[in-house]
């Protein structure tokens, strides 16, 4: 995979990303920990991109811990806010604290294969404090690929042109492709396989690993992502004794 969008050209990806309704997403957050921890509690916020949701939720009092694939993400979004960036992703995060909660916001989820999800889900238990709540969310990806589509847009660096488009590839999967043309004349090429959960197959494996689930439609009005609100069953040891 070519992955130079986040590790060379983040401010790009900012750019992409700039109409996004992150006051939406961290509100809507806010509203459900609010029984769970609190002002000043713990999070655990997993594949946090340039940190545009982690620097809202710190601004609020939590104390955020903010993981990322990509050291070129990370570097980014220390310049925008004090947060504990690590260098981490799934499944493979072994940290020593645990969390009131752990979020995973803008489809973190699907850049997960099949069999990736389950060990998944079971590193972001073994981190969550007794009581605590995950909370992410499912993209509407299009199973069978979509048309190309194009975007415009300017960085601090100048304007730049992308073409970008998912394509159906083997074991259900998706790769998201894309060129970008910068104003220096420079052109990459992107490319990021996802997977196109449904609710159902993420339901049943936060049930499997023993979280009891409630989902809703999107973060707010005109967001067409299911979101998934989950809390543990019971406690860690009866939880262990199962699995």
């Amino acid at each position: 995979m070519h992955e130079r969008l986040y590790t060379e050209f983040p401010e790009i990806y900012d750019a992409i990303q700039s109409e996004w309704d992150y006051d939406r997403d961290v509100t809507f957050i806010d509203r459900h920990l609010e029984d769970h921890c609190g002002e000043g509690g713990k999070l655990l916020e997993i594949g946090c991109g340039t940190g545009e949701h982690t620097c809202r939720l710190a601004d609020m009092g939590y104390r955020v811990t903010a993981l990322d694939k990509y050291e070129g993400m990370l570097a980014l979004a220390r310049e925008k806010c004090e947060a504990d960036f690590r260098h981490a992703t799934l499944p493979d995060i072994d940290l020593t604290n645990t969390y009131d909660a752990v979020i995973m916001i803008r489809g973190v989820v699907n850049h997960l294969s099949p069999d990736a999800l389950e060990p998944s889900l079971r590193a972001i238990e073994s981190h969550l404090a007794e009581g605590g709540i995950l909370i992410f969310d499912n993209s509407p990806l299009p199973p069978n690929g979509n048309h190309p589509a194009m975007d415009i847009g300017t960085t601090d660096q100048g304007e730049y042109a992308r073409i970008a488009h998912h394509v159906a590839i083997d074991g259900g999967r998706l790769e998201w492709r894309s060129v970008t043309f910068t104003s220096d004349g420079e052109c990459f090429v992107n490319s990021r396989e996802m997977t196109p959960f449904t609710d159902d197959e993420l339901r049943d494996a936060l049930q499997h690993v023993g979280f009891e689930v409630t989902t809703y439609d999107g973060f707010g009005p005109g967001d067409e992502r299911t979101v998934f609100v989950a809390l543990a069953s019971s406690s860690r040891q009866e939880r262990s004794i199962d699995t």
